[in-house]
């Protein structure tokens, strides 16, 4: 819409297009930081590992289907808690801080070439997509996906 279209729109007819299109967000509800990392994750498959673990194969592949949970207070995975998350967030060459930090391949991940790193104290979740991270546990590395609240069906 140009400027010239708005000049000859009456006040409640720019009010209404205003509304039109801030309302939908704003029912939507505000945007809490880290609400993007916050709630209960499904953990799908295991992806890899680093060259050091405290989980062998078994004990990695007893995790899949378990929840991953992270709340503003602590973050927990099948009974074992961390307390207090940080929830910094630093960008990284996922080939690089994989290759570096983490002592592993990118390859089988599945991440962006630049990865959103999210330190929760005791481990790391890389966001992969929306609602979709990678989650690293004790050196091994889990695809998860965020569950939508209120879902019938869905058992802890």
């Amino acid at each position: 819409m140009s400027l010239r279209t708005l000049a000859c729109l009456r006040p409640a007819a720019i009010l209404a297009l205003a509304a039109s299109v801030l309302l939908p967000a704003l029912a939507a509800g505000p945007i809490r930081p880290n609400d993007d990392i916050l709630g209960q994750w499904r953990i799908t498959r295991m992806l890899d590992a680093s060259n050091v673990t405290a989980l062998d194969d078994r004990q990695a592949a007893r995790l899949v289907g378990k929840l991953f949970v992270v709340e503003p207070g602590m973050v927990s995975m099948d009974g074992e808690v961390c307390d207090e998350p940080e929830f910094t967030r630093h960008y990284e060459d996922a080939v690089r801080y994989l290759r570096e930090d983490a002592h592993a391949s990118s390859w089988k991940l599945g991440l962006p070439l630049t990865v959103t790193v999210i330190d929760l104290s005791c481990t790391e979740a890389l966001v992969k997509g929306h609602d979709h991270i990678v989650v690293l546990w004790k050196g091994v590395f889990f695809d998860a996906v965020k569950r939508s609240p209120g879902l019938p069906g869905q058992a802890k």
